[in-house]
């Protein structure tokens, strides 16, 4: 009778402990947050993700009306910052800044111990950016048609330079090496200036590089431009023609950059932090500054940025199994 009584009081109290947490969430949201928030950026400070960061993190706590302290954590590619993500407390006290790398690296990496997909929320896309193909100016060729032609009478000889083995500017030129029909040698580098350094010295023949990283060298003439990733022509450089109408139908690229938290924020918050991060982007000096480095605004909701990181996953993961790329 007893181990009866005590199921039938379990059963009975189940649905109603399941019913009074939807109370606790909706006031733990309104609430939220009562103490400073941690942003991390896995990557060291000064770089494009910690400037954007910075920027959107610095009106974001205005509006939360709560301190929001940034913490770099560089290292691996981004991973050490991925990975302390994927394992902080869902409790909207973690939040993170990341890039495309949340998603090339495991794509390149099996040993990788996060999983894009399942081990962060989705909060939103901020902006994302084309890269800029560049080559040597020395070179015979003037426009995409003519630098795949030249590529192509010297098979494994044309050396490209990325910043660094499985990056996903690395990532990017293979899947247009595979469209193109191309055979080149990778060059990796710790970032993508030292690599526009041999770019400009002509120890490599070509890369492809952010709007930011390559615009002061193609106008110096230090440099050549021959394309963009983007599947359209960009405002900022209409003559620019993209690799989709030239050489690779169908060819788009973009480095993006977005915020997460750890899986399992529970959807108050996901829908607080995502309602205040729209009112925080869509600042008209935030949307200029994004915009004047080169990328475009998306400020996109959690499930966009959902449908990114699935998309892009599986596309990156397609292009390694393709070309047998390993770290080098």
């Amino acid at each position: 009778m007893n181990r009866k009584y005590l199921f039938l009081l379990y059963f009975l109290s189940w649905p109603l402990a399941g019913l009074s947490s939807a109370p606790c969430n909706a006031q733990s949201a309104a609430g939220y947050p009562s103490r400073p928030i941690r942003v991390l950026v896995p990557y060291p400070p000064g770089g494009g993700t910690d400037i954007i960061a910075r920027t959107v993190t610095t009106k974001l706590a205005v509006n939360l009306k709560q301190q929001i302290v940034i913490d770099n954590r560089g290292g691996g590619g981004g991973n050490v910052g991925h990975e302390i993500t994927a394992r902080a407390a869902a409790d909207g006290y973690t939040l993170m800044v990341a890039i495309s790398a949340l998603v090339t690296n495991p794509a390149v990496n099996p040993r990788t111990t996060y999983d894009p997909v399942r081990d962060f929320t989705p909060l939103m896309l901020i902006a994302r950016s084309p890269y800029r193909v560049v080559i040597s100016p020395g070179l015979p060729a003037n426009s995409m048609q003519e630098w795949v032609a030249l590529a192509k009478t010297k098979p494994g000889s044309m050396n490209y330079g990325s910043a660094g083995s499985g990056s996903a500017i690395h990532l990017a030129v293979e899947l247009f090496r595979i469209q193109a029909g191309l055979s080149m040698v990778h060059v990796p580098y710790k970032g993508t200036g030292p690599a526009i350094t041999d770019l400009i010295a002509g120890q490599i023949q070509m890369m492809f590089a952010g709007t930011l990283s390559a615009a002061p060298h193609v106008k110096s003439g230090r440099v050549r431009a021959l394309g963009v990733t983007s599947l359209t022509r960009r405002a900022d450089s209409p003559d620019l023609p993209t690799l989709a109408e030239t050489v690779a139908p169908g060819y788009e690229a973009f480095e993006w950059f977005a915020v997460f938290a750890p899986a399992g924020l529970p959807r108050p918050l996901i829908d607080k932090l995502h309602r205040e991060l729209v009112k925080t982007v869509n600042d008209a000096e935030l949307k200029e500054r994004l915009i004047a480095g080169g990328m475009d605004f998306v400020g996109s909701a959690p499930a966009e940025l959902s449908d990114v990181i699935k998309r892009d996953y599986a596309k990156w993961t397609r292009v390694v199994k393709e070309t047998g790329l390993k770290l080098d």
